[in-house]
């Protein structure tokens, strides 16, 4: 059964459950979300005229589906058509003041490109030729001795809570949310002055992003992997040092628990918004289905950047763990949360105000990446 014709049912079965919520509206909404997901499809395949009449005819249906307004910005974006694609992205953000990538693809289009230096346009090497380099590239992975030789060129950097989260707070008043933030910048700018990896960031200042949106946005950029940044806190002050978490559905240790329903927490912001009339989330029944690969790759992932990362920073190295972090769940991608030390250790809460130290550890995280 195609993807498509699985949740046309699917949407038909779940509006049949709730009795259409008694509004009638609620049938139009699920016609426009029909023609939007077959725009979807169009896009996906990069069939991108296609899919502007099939979104511009969902929303005639319903001009408040902020959901078509964003694919719209997708397939103007793949047609280069700028000035439409900010439109519809604008369109998208009036309507949903949540929608995270709308307002983020607004930022990178409206930025006045960098002039692109002229070199000569290689050849696209032919069928035999690139089937030849990907056979190599497959030998060259199963007999390299560093596992998956797994290459990171996109990465979306998640500076961890935000704007009314404040997340753990040490002892002398640092706050997990600022911390994070700046090490996120920081990271930032560091892999885009080396040009290797091309990064993008969850949030750019102090507002809440939903942990649902986080690994969207990450799936949005097609990312080669995500990585969360948070520090860590415990009522044991002398807790202290680094650890690489992914996720899986049973937590490795009983600490590893406590950590991810501390980074959970926050989840009761996020059901107002999954809860709000209209709102099914289909995608997430189809994405358990592949989740579980993508956690394991992101465990090979965690103990090669772990072991890398704990040779450049100074502090205590607590290993890899895994537990049920939201934030990494539905990520198409290895994903990885790192908790880069301890704000509730006085100690290492002085260190992490330095920022020769956030330095450190910004040069750590670049160098387990690369």
């Amino acid at each position: 059964m195609e993807r498509r014709d699985f949740i046309k049912i699917l949407s038909r079965y779940v509006l049949a459950s709730y009795g259409l919520m008694l509004c009638p509206s609620i049938a139009l909404a699920s016609d426009s979300d029909e023609l939007a997901f077959q725009g979807q499809e169009r896009l996906n395949s990069k069939k991108y005229a296609e899919a502007v009449d099939l979104l511009k005819k969902a929303l005639e249906m319903d001009p408040g589906n902020h959901w078509a307004y964003g694919l719209l910005g997708r397939a103007y974006t793949g047609l280069d058509k700028r000035g439409e694609a900010v439109a519809a992205f604008r369109k998208a953000v009036n309507i949903n003041p949540e929608d995270t990538f709308s307002r983020m693809m607004i930022d990178q289009l409206t930025q006045k490109p960098i002039p692109k230096t002229q070199q000569k346009k290689k050849a696209p090497p032919g069928p035999e030729q690139k089937a030849r380099q990907e056979e190599a590239a497959a030998l060259n992975r199963i007999s390299s001795d560093s596992g998956l030789g797994y290459k990171v060129e996109r990465v979306v950097i998640d500076a961890g809570h935000g704007g009314f989260d404040s997340g753990a707070v040490g002892l002398r008043g640092l706050k997990e949310k600022d911390l994070t933030l700046d090490i996120a910048l920081r990271l930032h700018e560091r892999l885009k002055s080396e040009g290797k990896i091309k990064t993008f960031l969850t949030r750019t200042g102090d507002y809440y992003v939903p942990l649902s949106e986080r690994t969207v946005i990450a799936n949005q950029h097609n990312a080669d992997l995500f990585i969360s940044i948070h520090v860590n806190a415990s009522t044991n002050r002398a807790s202290s040092g680094s650890e690489t978490y992914y996720c899986s559905a049973k937590a490795s240790s009983k600490e590893a628990m406590k950590v991810a329903e501390l980074e959970n927490s926050v989840l009761k912001y996020d059901e107002g918004f999954k809860q709000k009339a209209g709102f099914f989330d289909f995608e997430k029944i189809l994405r358990q289905i592949e989740q579980r690969l993508y956690w394991r790759e992101s465990g090979k992932f965690a103990s090669i950047f772990q072991g890398r990362f704990k040779q450049y920073l100074p502090i205590k190295n607590r290993g890899v763990h895994s537990a049920n972090f939201y934030v990494l769940r539905t990520a198409k991608m290895p994903a990885i949360l790192l908790e880069a030390g301890f704000v509730s250790n006085l100690d290492e809460e002085m260190m992490l105000y330095r920022p020769d130290f956030r330095a450190r550890i910004v040069e750590a995280i670049a160098r387990g990446l690369v």
